[in-house]
């Protein structure tokens, strides 16, 4: 249905050129950047389902393990947990109500032209996008009908794509997020309870051992924790790559175009409060991964300030995990972020530059016009 509505899209985009329509050809440029976004998450779940059902499954371990541990572990990360699933509900109703309001702003003027029109008045049926058809008219009994059905199905296949692909990524991204807060105080607790007396007393003594096999074990669980972090990055930014760079590439050119057909609309005196709410809604998919991604660089970046101050220095038990804690200080060094192939690292700098960009296009399109 996506692959349909884009090519009607692109045959809108042609006649709005040829008759000089350029507030409708603008509209359709717009909705068909959207189509087109539909179409590569749907491609990018399809092919990559394995993979995303490996990494559920490697969440859903995570939290049971995590949940056996100590509350002050349990209580960091359920509050984590439950921050992800407020802002899944924020989105989920942002998006509902978006598409509600596509649909009954014209279903509302649909009414009250059957209600209160007359025959003297002409009006013309609404539509939710803008059609045209050659050699037929649009507005006629039955394509107007089919065509309206076919735009409130497309409303509701961009919603439940919308709708679960940024809550599903953003929550893929923030358990991994607060799996750092878990190295974080689990690298605090590494020396905690533990006899640093041992140190003095012989290799194969058994007090020294069982220090040394505890030492070893969360030492094990620090770096098995954060080589996930990295494993799991990689793989989230892998399935949802191609989408990715495709925001990058085109949200620039949405924003300013969704921008622009509000702005030559409050110049005749009209708003458009669905194409404002639609620019807040682009803006913010673009903003919520570029957020994510310097949350995740500075949070992976923390890891090795905050293991050189755990306090090594001041027992003698870091004889036992001296090159451990060497280790692990150089691997928390590699800066881990949102990248893929030709797309740069997404961070709030993507994010000013792209919107800086879409200023400029703005400005661009309002002198030429």
């Amino acid at each position: 249905m996506a692959i349909v509505a884009t090519f009607f899209e692109l045959m809108f985009i042609v006649r709005a050129l040829t008759i000089k329509d350029y507030a409708m050809a603008t509209e359709s440029f717009a909705y068909l950047i959207i189509l087109g976004s539909v179409s590569l998450i749907y491609i990018g779940v399809l092919t990559n389902r394995t993979a995303i059902l490996d990494l559920l499954d490697v969440m859903s371990k995570d939290f049971r393990y995590i949940c056996s541990l100590a509350p002050h572990y349990r209580k960091c990360f359920l509050d984590g947990q439950l921050l992800i699933w407020k802002l899944t509900m924020i989105w989920g109703i942002f998006v509902i109500v978006l598409a509600i309001l596509y649909v009954s702003n014209t279903l509302v003027l649909l009414l009250y032209q059957s209600l209160f029109g007359t025959l003297d008045e002409h009006y013309v049926r609404p539509f939710i996008f803008p059609v045209w058809l050659p050699h037929d008219d649009p507005y006629r009994s039955p394509n107007y009908e089919m065509l309206m059905v076919f735009h409130i199905a497309i409303i509701f296949v961009a919603m439940a794509t919308f709708g679960l692909y940024v809550p599903l990524s953003l929550h893929l991204f923030m358990h991994y997020y607060n799996l750092l807060d878990m190295v974080l105080i689990a690298i605090d607790e590494l020396f905690e309870d533990l006899d640093e007396s041992v140190v003095t007393l012989h290799d194969t003594d058994q007090r020294r051992l069982y220090v040394k096999a505890e030492l070893a074990r969360r030492m094990g669980r620090i770096v098995q924790w954060h080589q996930s972090f990295f494993d799991s990055v990689g793989a989230i930014t892998s399935i949802y790559g191609g989408m990715l760079v495709y925001q990058v590439l085109f949200s620039s050119v949405i924003i300013c175009l969704m921008a622009y057909q509000v702005a030559i609309q409050l110049a005749d005196g009209k708003f458009n409060y669905l194409f404002a709410i639609l620019t807040f809604g682009a803006v913010l998919q673009l903003w919520i991964p570029c957020c994510i991604g310097t949350l995740l660089q500075t949070k992976a970046l923390s890891l090795g300030e905050r293991c050189f101050y755990s306090g090594w220095y001041e027992t003698p038990l870091t004889q036992l995990v001296r090159q451990d804690l060497l280790i692990f200080i150089i691997r928390a060094q590699v800066p881990i972020g949102i990248k893929f192939t030709g797309l740069p690292e997404l961070e709030l700098y993507t994010f000013s530059s792209i919107m800086s960009t879409a200023y400029s296009y703005f400005n661009m399109l309002r002198q030429y016009n």
